[in-house]
C-alpha cells in the first residue's frame, strides 16, 4: 500500500479496478446531473414545471451529493476527479441514452432518466460486489448510493403515463 492510503482494504481488495470504477461513477454522475438539469430546461407541456422542478432535485443531488461522495472516497486514494471535463464522458460508464427531439415528449425524457438509473443501480451493485468483504468503506458507498438510484428509478417510474410504462417496457424488451 502507498502509506496510510488503503491500509482499510484487505489484501485480496482490487485497489485499481475499485479506482477505477470510483471515478467512472463520479463521471456518471456528473453526466446524470446535466442530463437531469437539461431536461428541467427543455421539458414543455401541461405538467413542465412540476417535472422541471423534479429534474432539477434530481440534478442538485447527483452531482451535489452523490458525485461529492465518491469524491471524498478517492481522495481516501490520494486520487483527484478527473479536472477535464470532456474526460467525464469518455469514462463514464453509463453515458446517457438519447433525448427525444420533442420537448413535450415528456415520457421520453422519464424513460431517458430512467435507463440511465438502471445502468447506475447495475454500476453500484458491482462495485459492491467488487468490494464487499474487501472494502468496508466503498461497499458502504457502493450500497448508499445503490440505495439512492433504486428509489430514483422507482420514483420516475410512477411519473410515466400509462403510455410511458408500456413504451419503458418494450423500449426495455
Amino acid at each position: 500500500m502507498d502509506g496510510w492510503f488503503g491500509v482499510e482494504l484487505s489484501p485480496r481488495a482490487k485497489k485499481d479496478e475499485i479506482i477505477k470504477r470510483l471515478l467512472s461513477a463520479f463521471a456518471d454522475e456528473w453526466v446524470a446531473g446535466y442530463y437531469y438539469m437539461y431536461t428541467a430546461l427543455a421539458v414543455k407541456g401541461p405538467h413542465a414545471e412540476t417535472i422541471s422542478e423534479i429534474f432539477m432535485k434530481e440534478a442538485e443531488e447527483e452531482i451535489g451529493k452523490h458525485a461529492k461522495m465518491i469524491a471524498e472516497r478517492l481522495q481516501d486514494f490520494d486520487v483527484d476527479p478527473p479536472r477535464d471535463f470532456a474526460k467525464l464522458y469518455e469514462i463514464s460508464g453509463c453515458k446517457y441514452p438519447p433525448l427525444p427531439e420533442d420537448p413535450y415528449d415528456v415520457d421520453g425524457f422519464i424513460i431517458a432518466a430512467v435507463k440511465a438509473e438502471i445502468c447506475a443501480i447495475k454500476a453500484y451493485k458491482e462495485l459492491f460486489d467488487l468490494t464487499h468483504g474487501a472494502d468496508p468503506a466503498t461497499e458502504e458507498l457502493a450500497e448508499d448510493l445503490l440505495r439512492d438510484e433504486t428509489r430514483h428509478r422507482t420514483e420516475l417510474v410512477n411519473l410515466l403515463t400509462k403510455e410511458g410504462i408500456e413504451r419503458l417496457k418494450r423500449e426495455l424488451g
